[in-house]
């Protein structure tokens, strides 16, 4: 959010009540939608070396047969990117941070703790306990164990999947090719589990734990449930840590000028590796907004925040629980069940609610995304002569969607769309207010 912010010429406070960056594993996992984001902060480049594409998950029965494909594609996919990428998060969250020096007007405030937030009809007033600053804005992102979830939402909406599982993480002492690049999910009744291979020699396990199981496992314990892959011969434990794993949303992302964005607005199981993901949808769909609005926008742009990214939360949400019960049940002998798909959801009612393909996302052609200075631009069958950048190799996507253009927003998801050219440039003028407020991306050189 403070490297969206920053790019867009916003002042910008963030304060993060550890003084260092956390050193072990959490996140493993991000799609290319995510490294599209990254790019329109331009840190894809920087990013890309520490990643490792990813295949695919497979879900196996307790005989090794495969009964769920989810192969994801090696090739740069729709999004311009890889489909699927492992990371080690304190990496990424080093270059992220390091991002930041790129905008004089950000500031990242370390070993601050947020004491206080309140806000009226001006603005906001966080207190630390060092200082008070004032803002027109906040955005809450202080994760699942939230302490200000309490000033925007009310509760949570339970989408019916809670469980322990214990998180093991190890760095291999020698090679094992023979665990092999996909992540598995050992589907079983009574002791399912999921093996995830990291960047380097980095591998987990999430083992799913009885309730009168301990909250922490020694080392010991912790072996004795990897045993059936690896011994401490085969690897260092990095880490192991009890999670619970959640499926819920909170009512409410926004109230007047504060929102929620991440774990605080809402967590899911990991089985699709989309939680982290669909946070920084949120800090994407939100920050662009924020900043057109502090540009002189109509701030009603921002009661579209969570009517848009609810849904599609929501939809990755009810998908994982599904994935989960799968794991959860004992399935040898079943017939496979084939191929998974990857799933897109669209965003919810919004901006552009009245047109067919508003909050589709929309494919990125090449690095075009770079080309459009605030991030607006357009795919249309042949050039014209608009407001915006335009790019005429869509045409199979434009023919597909039965439609001559679309407006292509900061996000990347569809703005408005028309089925001919004059009602596809009216479309553009209609909307160019929105186009015009929204500030141009810099970026100094670090």
């Amino acid at each position: 959010m403070g490297n969206l912010l920053g790019s867009r010429g916003l002042r910008v406070s963030i304060f993060e009540k550890q003084p260092e960056i956390y050193d072990l594993p959490r996140a493993v996992h991000f799609d290319g939608e995510v490294m599209r984001l990254f790019q329109s902060a331009r840190l894809a480049d920087a990013v890309r070396p520490m990643t490792r594409t990813n295949p695919g998950m497979l879900f196996k029965d307790d005989a090794g047969k495969t009964l769920v494909d989810w192969s994801r594609d090696v090739e740069i996919g729709p999004m311009g990117w890889h489909e699927s990428y492992r990371f080690h998060q304190p990496d990424l969250e080093g270059l992220l941070r390091e991002g930041l020096h790129r905008f004089p007007d950000v500031k990242l405030l370390t070993g601050v703790s947020v004491q206080s937030l309140s806000q009226d009809n001006n603005g906001v007033s966080v207190l630390t306990q060092n200082s008070e600053e004032r803002a027109r804005f906040a955005v809450i992102c202080d994760g699942a164990g939230s302490t200000f979830r309490g000033h925007v939402a009310d509760a949570f909406c339970d989408l019916g999947f809670e469980e322990r599982w214990l998180v093991a993480d190890v760095i291999l002492k020698r090679d094992r090719p023979d665990l092999g690049d996909y992540s598995i999910q050992h589907c079983n009744a009574n002791a399912p589990a999921t093996y995830v291979r990291g960047v380097g020699r980095r591998r987990r396990w999430e083992c799913r734990i009885a309730e009168d199981d301990p909250d922490k496992f020694d080392p010991d314990e912790t072996w004795a449930r990897l045993a059936r892959w690896i011994t401490p011969q085969d690897a260092t434990l990095e880490r192991s840590a009890v999670y619970t794993f959640r499926s819920r949303i909170a009512d409410n992302w926004r109230k007047e000028r504060t929102f929620l964005a991440g774990d605080v607005a809402h967590q899911m199981p990991p089985f699709m590796g989309q939680g982290m993901c669909a946070g920084l949808r949120d800090a994407g769909n939100l920050a662009w907004k924020l900043a057109c609005v502090c540009n002189g926008a109509d701030a009603r742009i921002l009661d579209s925040y969570q009517s848009e990214r609810d849904p599609n939360a929501r939809a990755f949400i009810k998908r994982s629980v599904k994935l989960g019960q799968l794991i959860n049940q004992t399935v040898q002998g079943r017939k496979p069940k084939g191929k998974m798909i990857s799933i897109w959801p669209t965003l919810g009612p919004g901006l552009g609610v009245d047109d067919p393909l508003a909050g589709q996302l929309v494919p990125q052609i090449g690095r075009f995304d770079d080309a459009a200075p605030n991030g607006f631009y357009a795919l249309v069958r042949h050039p014209l002569e608009l407001p915006i950048p335009e790019v005429v190799d869509a045409k199979d996507w434009l023919e597909a969607n039965d439609t001559f253009g679309v407006i292509v927003r900061p996000d990347f998801y569809a703005l408005a769309s028309a089925r001919d050219k004059d009602g596809f440039i009216a479309g553009v003028h209609s909307h160019s207010k929105l186009i015009q407020t929204t500030p141009a991306r810099r970026f100094a050189a670090h």
